[in-house]
């Protein structure tokens, strides 16, 4: 089993009387972040929220095993959004230095909770696998004051040890939003199978094939596909992470699914895990 690894998604609102003095630390996936004491955690069920009532703020973290360098530099160029944020980068990439890590950093705007608001998005990996996407939001009108403290506040991350062996919980956190994909040829026949998992407990399953037919006048093209969905969760299988989908006629999948060096398994055999353009 490969080192955990995760992605957060840290979004915070403040004003000008924000002073940042706690430290929040996750041990389990290896990170700890500088957080205005103001903030009370309101809810830790797929992520966890803080909100500061006093600084009209909300801090978003949702933990994803499996970031790594490239996606996070993809995420940084082309943005991100789901039902709380959107966000479009508006500057290049400069790199920014984190403990037991390095990082990226980008200026960027976002529409939060209807409110157009201006910021920076930062891509951090850690040196034991760790990795993290930091967006951090203030007003438009307070951001020539509070861009500094928002630099910092990305730059506060420090990488730690943690515990290894992505588990059950680590695996949805890895899959939801992201998309395992499979090619498969042969000398007549190309083969691809994509399943979409989104955050709600919802899949798609596409499955497409190619056919080239050889004939005596030449040769021949067929194409064939199907979609189908259900809901899918990641259960404990006496030690093992087991990926259950169940498809909306009923039917029900099941594999033990694992990552060896960086590789994603399915009853041993490897997908490829991509970005998801279809849910998060």
């Amino acid at each position: 089993m490969i080192k955990n690894s995760f992605i957060v998604l840290l979004v915070l609102v403040f004003t000008a009387s924000a002073s940042w003095a706690e430290t929040f630390t996750n041990e389990d996936y290896g990170y700890t972040i500088e957080v205005d004491d103001s903030f009370e955690m309101v809810r830790n069920d797929h992520a966890t929220y803080f909100r500061s009532k006093e600084n009209d703020a909300v801090i978003i973290i949702r933990n994803w095993p499996g970031l790594d360098e490239d996606t996070a530099r993809n995420y940084l160029q082309h943005g991100y959004q789901d039902k709380y944020v959107a966000i479009t980068p508006a500057g290049e990439l400069k790199a920014i230095e984190v403990s037991e890590g390095k990082g990226l950093l980008a200026d960027a705007q976002a529409i939060v909770e209807r409110e157009l608001m201006k910021g920076v998005v930062g891509g951090l990996v850690g040196n034991q696998g760790q990795g993290m996407i930091v967006v951090i939001m203030v007003a438009s009108e307070n951001w020539e004051k509070l861009e500094p403290v928002a630099q910092e506040t990305a730059a506060s991350v420090k990488f730690i040890d943690y515990r290894t062996g992505p588990d059950a919980r680590d695996w949805y956190y890895m899959l939801a939003g992201a998309r395992l994909s499979l090619r498969g040829t042969s000398s007549d026949r190309s083969k691809r199978e994509d399943i979409y998992f989104c955050s709600d407990g919802s899949f798609k399953h596409r499955m497409s094939s190619t056919a080239i037919r050889e004939h005596d006048s030449g040769a021949s093209v067929g194409f064939s596909g199907r979609t189908r969905s259900g809901s899918w969760e990641v259960v404990d299988d006496e030690g093992n992470s087991r990926l259950v989908m169940q498809y909306a006629d009923g039917r029900e999948k099941s594999a033990i699914i694992e990552d060896r060096e960086g590789q994603t398994l399915l009853d041993g055999q490897r997908f490829y895990m991509m970005r998801n353009s279809r849910c998060r």
